[in-house]
């Protein structure tokens, strides 16, 4: 089959979100198939992107960047479609609208048409509070969701939870919702890799928990960084490694957490590395710590650097919450936490501390894991599968 793929991807902002797609072509190709999507910007890495793509034409200043990936965008899709012919077309939320002119296309004659929504646009706050921008875009996704439900095929969601909350808040048809969730790249997250590895000397001797990606408030940062303050072990602690996410001031305020506290020679907030760095970086951890709040943002998500703390054997300290038990289970190879106040968390980081020994036996269940559900070849012939199942339920109905 032959997939038209256009999510709203872009080469200098979403670096590391482009990995799902990268891996996700590579492997619908390896299972045979054909795909092309669409990318705005310019490669200027072979480590984001390899392979060909659509180049969409973006101009770099905010407003005029959504403006000019819309009108390139689909001027892009017109002649992409014409030229490629395919069986099934994949958008998002933002590209949605591009449809519209296959509406007029005979039944016989249109593609599949699906939207693939990884996550919620909405609800990403901790607190109980709706912002303004929230109640924006859940109304702008429920149209989104009416359009999709009453005049397209189906759609792709990142893990069954979120994809119970669409079938009931939404009216979709459970047949017409499919799972593919994240993975991960089992020959580059290989502990075997890093065995003869030495750690920086700054983590010489030490306990090391670490966690990577965006910095952020709702990812237990803060809460870790005061959890450290309550452990009274000086050979504990923690790297963070994650790009500030723009406006937000957390990074800021963890910075004052560590000299508030006296952590400086406890928590090391390292700048971003290239991708094909990070599992270097997880090889020198102990344990991987989430401590996530139980928000359901979160249990909507499936994050990528759970999969690849597992793949590299590591024990990861997480939130009780469906995201992560939905991942291990009740494996070894994951401590929950019943909270992520910093009490919980300094209990947790104990614990493990008390079990060093035992933590790379554990690890190892995390790995089977992995193999077993989250490499991004079985992520792929998930999507593949459902759009199987939607090809003949459309024959069925013409």
């Amino acid at each position: 089959m032959k997939i038209l793929w256009f999510p709203r991807l872009q080469f200098d902002i979403d670096k590391l979100h482009i990995t799902t797609w990268r891996e996700m072509c590579k492997e619908i190709k390896n299972l045979g198939h054909y795909v092309e999507i669409a990318i705005a910007g310019k490669q200027n890495n072979e480590e984001i992107f390899t392979g060909k793509y659509i180049s969409i034409p973006i101009i770099r200043i905010k407003f005029f960047r959504s403006l000019s990936f819309w009108i390139n965008g689909f001027l892009k899709f017109i002649i992409s479609y014409h030229k490629f012919n395919p069986d099934i077309v994949i958008l998002n939320l933002y590209t949605i609208w591009f449809s519209l002119l296959l509406m007029f296309l005979p039944q016989k004659k249109r593609p599949l048409i699906i939207v693939d929504n990884r996550t919620p646009f909405y609800n990403s706050a901790s607190d109980d509070t709706i912002k303004i921008n929230d109640r924006i875009m859940r109304s702008f996704t429920r149209l989104c969701y009416w359009y999709c439900r009453k005049f397209l095929d189906g759609m792709t969601v990142i893990t069954e939870h979120y994809k119970q909350q669409v079938c009931k808040d939404f009216k979709f048809d459970v047949s017409a919702i499919g799972v593919w969730g994240s993975g991960v790249d089992i020959e580059r997250f290989s502990p075997l890799k890093y065995t003869n590895k030495d750690a920086p000397f700054f983590l010489k001797d030490k306990f090391v928990l670490m966690q990577h990606g965006g910095i952020t408030y709702n990812r237990g940062l803060l809460e870790t960084v005061e959890a450290l303050s309550m452990i009274e072990r000086e050979d504990v602690c923690l790297v963070l490694i994650g790009t500030a996410i723009a406006g937000s001031k957390a990074k800021d305020d963890i910075l004052q957490l560590i000299k508030k506290f006296k952590l400086e020679k406890n928590v090391f907030v390292l700048p971003p590395v290239p991708h094909a760095e990070i599992p270097m970086y997880i090889s020198y951890c102990d344990c991987a710590i989430m401590a996530y709040p139980n928000i359901e943002y979160w249990n909507n998500n499936n994050p990528i650097k759970l999969l690849e703390y597992l793949a590299m054997g590591k024990v990861v300290m997480c939130t009780d919450m469906w995201t992560f038990r939905k991942v291990a289970g009740n494996k070894n190879c994951a401590y929950y936490l019943k909270d992520n106040s910093p009490e919980s968390i300094a209990q947790a980081i104990n614990v493990c501390y008390q079990n060093r020994e035992s933590l790379q036996e554990w690890g190892k269940e995390g790995i089977e894991v992995i193999k077993e559900n989250y490499t991004w070849r079985k992520q792929a012939q998930r999507l593949l599968d459902f759009i199987v199942k939607l090809q003949q339920r459309e024959n069925n109905i013409l």
